[in-house]
């Protein structure tokens, strides 16, 4: 059983990423697609948890000076940069649309794991990987008019998968040092900090602080920040920090892929987004280009491709 608690782990946490988009969207319009007050509440919310958990002695913590930088690093790419890439493309696309190209991250995080971790792919995952491609050039022969994304959206979806790929990898490094706990009560933190700044300054420069709270009349807007805060930003992070630290990578890359099922069928069922055939059929060609990683995974090459971090 112990084998398979990280697989378990991972999918849990692409289950709870797989409904966040709707959850975004719903805290989303209550704030007037305020991206960075939303992610101050939630990121708030998040942090205080975690803060809760160490007060009561539930978690415990015990940071090593030399390697802080390496977490540094992770909470700058997410959540700094690509939450509120994520958080900002919900205005300009679709979630099933999001979904369907952040199908790719897989695939961009094997790459970026070769680049960063030299943890290199075999001759058969780079085919899977032009599988995959095709099947964004597939679902991209959809007109974008008939979709709803703007080119706007592209961009933040793109930038959103560049800089969660290089998170994921730099977390994979991370875990050799720090326990997941560790590593996501930093990263939170700094949201935390970050886009409560931002937000409040831009609502004292505005004149509008009497109102900063308003949104916490709702109880849509609750829901939304307690969803994204609690089980998104902490449980699920934690469960794929863990998964990440334990799994092979390409195994742990395949099965991020539950999360872009579990958005599209959100998207089109929750809030009756429409996704045309030929996307149903690129996406399905990415599924299966990531999945054929995964089947191409040679437990024989795991030792020569773990990493090990030296103390200075």
């Amino acid at each position: 059983m112990k084998n398979y608690r990280p697989l378990l782990a991972n999918i849990i946490a692409q289950l709870i990423f797989g409904l966040a988009f709707f959850f975004i969207r719903m805290g989303m319009t209550v704030v007037h697609e305020d991206a960075i007050k939303f992610l101050s509440f939630r990121f708030t919310v998040g942090f205080l948890v975690m803060t809760l958990t160490l007060i009561l002695g539930i978690q415990k913590v015990h940071y090593k000076k030399e390697f802080l930088y390496l977490i540094a690093l992770c909470g700058l790419f997410n959540p700094m940069i690509s939450q509120i890439l994520e958080t900002s493309s919900t205005t300009y696309a679709p979630t099933s649309q999001i979904a369907m190209y952040n199908s790719t991250l897989p695939v961009v995080m094997l790459i970026f794991s070769a680049l960063i971790n030299r943890e290199y792919p075999t001759k058969r995952q780079l085919l899977f990987v032009v599988v995959s491609t095709l099947g964004v050039l597939i679902a991209n022969l959809v007109d974008p008019s008939e979709t709803g994304v703007t080119a706007v959206g592209m961009i933040l979806i793109c930038g959103t998968v560049l800089s969660v790929a290089t998170n994921r990898v730099l977390v994979r490094r991370a875990s050799a040092v720090f326990t997941s706990f560790e590593i996501i009560y930093v990263t939170t933190g700094m949201g935390a900090l970050t886009f409560n700044i931002i937000s409040v300054g831009r609502s004292v420069a505005a004149g509008t602080v009497a109102h900063y709270f308003d949104g916490l009349l709702s109880l849509q807007f609750i829901v939304s920040v307690l969803y994204m805060g609690i089980a998104s930003c902490v449980i699920a992070f934690l469960f794929m920090t863990y998964a990440s630290a334990n799994l092979p990578f390409p195994v742990y890359a395949s099965t991020c892929t539950l999360n872009t099922v579990v958005s599209i069928l959100s998207g089109v069922f929750l809030l009756h987004e429409v996704f045309k055939p030929l996307q149903i059929i690129g996406t399905a060609v990415i599924l299966i280009g990531v999945i054929g990683v995964s089947m191409s995974y040679d437990k024989s090459d795991e030792k020569g491709n773990r990493f090990h971090l030296k103390e200075k």
